[in-house]
């Protein structure tokens, strides 16, 4: 499926800034991921993953109020709502990046990096987890 073609109109509006056929289109379990130069949209593959969209958002404002030493995105907008003919959607802001390629991590160096930075976001979180905050 080309999620491009397939909502053009919604992505055209969400994403203003980018062509409709230069997006990154990234499909996972439950969303599929279209990359825009500044938002991400996370269109749900399943009524149960739309159903969830709100949590989502509950949780990325958690994580972003935690303090954990990086970027979370930010929800700008959410969208499709259920009783309306929209298509459910969430944009997010981007986190400037790429993704490491499939051969990456066997560089002992960029496996160490990857490695450490995990342990810096798993400590940060268990810390979290004592804050009623959290």
């Amino acid at each position: 499926m080309n999620i491009p073609t397939t909502h053009r109109a919604l992505l055209s509006r969400l994403l203003p800034a980018d062509k409709p056929d230069d997006l990154a289109v990234r499909q996972g379990q439950f969303h599929i991921v279209v990359i825009g130069s500044d938002r991400v949209v996370c269109l749900p593959r399943t009524r149960a993953a739309a159903a969830r969209l709100p949590d989502r958002v509950a949780a990325l404002h958690a994580l972003a109020g935690l303090d954990l030493g990086f970027r979370t995105p930010e929800p700008l907008l959410r969208g499709g709502a259920h009783g309306t003919d929209e298509a459910p959607f969430l944009v997010l802001s981007r986190i400037p990046g790429e993704p490491l390629a499939a051969d990456a991590l066997n560089d002992a160096q960029v496996a160490d990096t990857v490695a450490a930075q995990y342990t810096t976001l798993l400590s940060g979180l268990a810390r979290a987890g004592t804050d009623e905050m959290a």
